[in-house]
């Protein structure tokens, strides 16, 4: 599953479908109709990898909540069944409303589904809908296949100046301006063209933890668990799902794994208290990632941040520029940050996408930084699984190192009573009868044997008993 999971995907909807949706409700006017009344007017798409894309123009609604039942009702009348919507999540300019639905398919071969519904009402101008939608089983995995091809599509008429298209527009705007390079800045950098998205080519994790599109030329380093590295040919550099493991130590339950708060998070634990803002968790995580590699400081200006409605945790867009300390200067970067909500002993987890390049080089291709951040998809189940196989793997290790100590100290124990025995001049002997040991002079246990051999035998160290003969 995708790391932009249904509720992260609804807040990156926001982020991104302001332009989208406005290019909708004109490409909707050319589209192809169909002669069912539930899509009469919309543009229907089948996406290669699963699922179908539905989208249009939304006449006479002069809301988002109307434009969205609107959508929900065509829903209904394609297939037979009611929508049940979750949580609704609108942007900052109130002008976009999303939220995930389920639907039976009873027109058609009963199955349950899952969807994603879109609506956008402008204050002036047409309303638009979309609707992405699978198999509920397989849902997880396609929907950001769709809603790349979604933006893909709606991409083909040009972008007002106002929207946001993609996850660069922070450092990119419509006429490709680069964003300020550091924060509180008022020197703007200087205008770069934008060209146009490069294609990009899905490169699958060695795992089977997800994947990646990539534009040629670019090599990764690593791709597995849902975590991968990648550079490009001209300086740019990506890691995406990069998780870690965060400790608030002003919560009174991280005692236990953090009992004296002014010292250094312990192993790869950074601490941060829970409820940072955005910029502070994002430079505190970097600095005492670098600390723990004995690193230099890097020096991080936050330009701009986007806080993205996200239920059950906290999500962002970060736009700025890093300075790595190694010669390279001063890197532009955009990246997402996750956090999820606080765990058990006091944790949780910020999951960073970051991407980062020489300013000209992202203000140049902010459109393929668009592309390259919704292509990413990351099954959770399989880094689950795998996580399970290897923390069963090294309990079992553990268990079998824990065995041989125990073994190794059993048979030191066993030789060190041995060579006591010796040194004393002693024996452990075995009364066949009762099946009882006792330990007696060597003089004693000679006697004893020879009167009577059937009876009395001599232990060898082998055969000592655990708690009574060491």
């Amino acid at each position: 599953m995708s790391h932009r999971n249904p509720r992260t995907m609804i807040g990156a909807a926001s982020a991104l479908l302001l332009g989208v949706l406005w290019i909708g409700s004109i490409a909707a006017q050319t589209a192809t109709h169909d002669s069912s009344a539930a899509t009469s007017g919309i543009k229907t798409i089948v996406n290669p990898s699963g699922g179908k894309i539905y989208f249009g123009a939304v006449a006479g609604q002069t809301t988002p909540q109307d434009a969205l039942g609107k959508t929900l009702h065509r829903v209904s009348l394609l297939y037979g069944d009611r929508p049940q919507l979750g949580k609704l999540v609108q942007n900052s300019t109130g002008e976009i409303l999303a939220g995930f639905f389920t639907v039976t398919a009873k027109n058609q071969d009963g199955k349950p589904m899952t969807g994603l519904a879109l609506a956008y009402a402008p204050k002036s101008g047409s309303a638009g809908g979309a609707v992405l939608i699978d198999n509920a089983d397989r849902f997880p995995s396609t929907v950001n296949s769709m809603f790349t091809r979604l933006k893909q599509e709606l991409g083909k008429a040009p972008t007002p100046a106002s929207a946001p298209a993609s996850a660069a527009a922070a450092h990119s705007s419509a006429t490709g301006s680069a964003a300020n390079t550091a924060a509180g800045s008022a020197q703007a950098a200087a205008p770069v063209k934008a060209a146009p998205a490069q294609p990009l080519q899905r490169v699958l994790f060695t795992d089977g933890t997800g994947a990646i599109g990539l534009p040629a030329g670019w090599q990764t380093q690593h791709a597995n668990m849902g975590d991968v590295a990648a550079s490009g040919p001209r300086g740019e550099k990506l890691r995406f799902g990069w998780a870690i493991p965060v400790i608030d130590p002003t919560d009174p339950k991280s005692a236990t794994l953090m009992p004296n708060r002014r010292a250094a998070a312990p192993a790869n634990f950074v601490a941060i208290p829970y409820g940072t803002d955005a910029a502070t968790s994002f430079k505190s995580a970097f600095s005492q990632m670098f600390s723990k590699s004995r690193k230099a400081q890097p020096g991080i200006d936050i330009a701009k941040v986007q806080d993205i409605p996200l239920q059950g945790g906290k999500n962002y867009m970060l736009y700025g520029t890093i300075d790595f300390r190694d010669g390279s200067g001063k890197q532009y970067f955009v990246s997402q940050m996750i956090n999820t909500m606080p765990q058990s002993l006091g944790t949780w987890q910020m999951m960073l996408f970051f991407m980062y390049g020489p300013q000209q080089v992202m203000g140049e291709e902010a459109n393929t930084v668009g592309a390259i951040f919704p292509s990413y998809t990351r099954d959770n189940k399989r880094v689950a699984d795998i996580a399970n196989v290897q923390i069963q793997q090294t309990i079992a290790q553990t268990n079998q190192f824990l065995n041989q100590a125990a073994q190794y100290m059993d048979n030191s124990d066993r030789t060190t009573a041995g060579m006591s025995d010796i040194l004393r001049d002693q024996t452990v002997v075995l009364d066949t009868q009762t099946g009882g040991h006792a330990r007696t002079s060597d003089d004693l246990a000679g006697a004893l044997i020879d009167a009577n051999p059937n009876r009395f035998q001599t232990v060898p160290l082998g055969s000592y008993v655990k708690g009574i003969d060491y």
